[in-house]
């Protein structure tokens, strides 16, 4: 039995004919009756488990259905069964449903005899959509901030009484990334170049991302908080763009050491996309190689019918195809910031990563390396 499809609601003979009733009875203008027993033009009583009767101005068609919720295939002799009795009865059809297939022999004479065959089984992965009914998916959202930043910087005082210290007030934010007071300058040239701030949110993406990366499902994807905390540095020693413009000094800024406070809420998701339906089914004909997929929601009383063609059988690998248990990351701006949440568990990285600034003309050019690389991140 597949507990995660529908075929176990009709576990028995009755349950199986009253559900294929109720499949004819959506089409419409017809009558449709279940357990008919009759008399037929030899004077032989003969049971029909679904016996539709589609009555039009001048004519009337009437087809047999033969309902088998059995363990085994069904034969050439029960297709036989059902030929006899559309001789004998009168009828213009006849069809079979089971939930176990059919023998190869029964198939062709049924071809022979225009007696339809439909397997009635649950939908395959394939056929509800990979990676299948159930979707179970882990999520990363990952967010930090900056602490503690330290500046190596050498100040030239632009006036005769510079102050004994020098304030930056700058933050990472998108209004101060556009500010041209925090613009840097060439020290060769004396050119406008890249925006400190905006160096700053390229960093926080370039770090946050590597120690997303580093970080897979953390016990059994349960929802939880963790921190990370990571020693790091911008070296800007590299481009010609690192003067800073101040009123009261130029300041070349060398180096920003600093940690990042890292966030990796973690949680599980999980969708159950038959949750709203009393049934899907693939009805699967063995005779015209079509496949319907029957669907009804909870309290209602209509079914709807699909036609699809995709096969029941397939199963070629694709690396590109979500598979459950797959983590998904998201990452957040640099902009956004930490909620003051209180951490599930907490970790610090045993790396001090490094973010290296050049320039192409005056647009930076980023790259990031892990020096005293060991182990990745220590929790507790």
């Amino acid at each position: 039995m597949n507990a995660s499809g529908f075929m176990h609601k009709y576990y028995d003979w009755a349950a199986f004919e009253i559900f294929i009733k109720e499949l004819y009875e959506e089409d419409g203008n017809v009558v449709v009756e279940r357990d008919v027993t009759e008399t037929d033009r030899y004077g032989a009583k003969r049971q029909t488990d679904v016996k539709i009767t589609h009555r039009a101005r001048f004519s009337t068609f009437i087809t047999l259905v033969e309902c088998k919720r059995w363990k085994d295939p069904i034969s050439r002799d029960r297709v036989d069964v059902l030929a006899s009795s559309i001789e004998a009865l009168g009828a213009n059809k006849g069809a079979i449903f089971t939930t176990t297939g059919f023998e190869a022999g029964a198939i062709a004479y049924a071809k022979g005899k225009g007696i339809d065959l439909f397997l009635v089984r649950d939908l395959t992965a394939a056929e509800w959509g990979l990676p299948g009914r159930e979707i179970v998916l882990h999520l990363h959202v990952n967010s930090a901030v900056f602490v503690n930043i330290k500046f190596d910087a050498v100040a030239i005082p632009l006036i005769k009484k510079p102050p004994t210290s020098l304030e930056l007030h700058a933050s990472l934010s998108k209004e101060m990334a556009l500010d041209p007071d925090l613009d840097l300058f060439s020290i060769e040239t004396g050119r406008r170049g890249p925006n400190l701030v905006g160096i700053l949110a390229d960093a926080h993406e370039a770090i946050l991302h590597h120690l997303g990366k580093s970080v897979g499902v953390l016990e059994n994807g349960d929802d939880m908080i963790l921190e990370i905390i990571a020693p790091c540095e911008i070296d800007l020693s590299q481009t010609e763009f690192r003067q800073l413009r101040l009123d009261s000094a130029a300041v070349e800024v060398n180096k920003i050491g600093f940690a990042l406070c890292a966030h990796i809420h973690q949680a599980t998701i999980k969708i159950d996309r038959g949750i709203d339906l009393d049934f899907a089914l693939m009805i699967e004909s063995h005779v015209s190689d079509k496949r319907m997929v029957a669907r009804r929601k909870n309290n209602s009383a209509e079914i709807s019918f699909e036609v699809t063609n995709i096969l029941s059988d397939q199963t070629t690998p694709n690396e590109d195809i979500f598979k459950n248990g797959s983590l998904a990351r998201v990452q957040c701006s640099p902009y956004v910031g930490i909620n003051k949440v209180k951490a599930t568990r907490t970790g610090l990285t045993e790396d001090t990563l490094k973010i290296v600034v050049e320039t192409e003309g005056a647009k930076p050019q980023l790259s990031l390396s892990v020096v005293r690389c060991k182990t990745g991140v220590s929790q507790s």
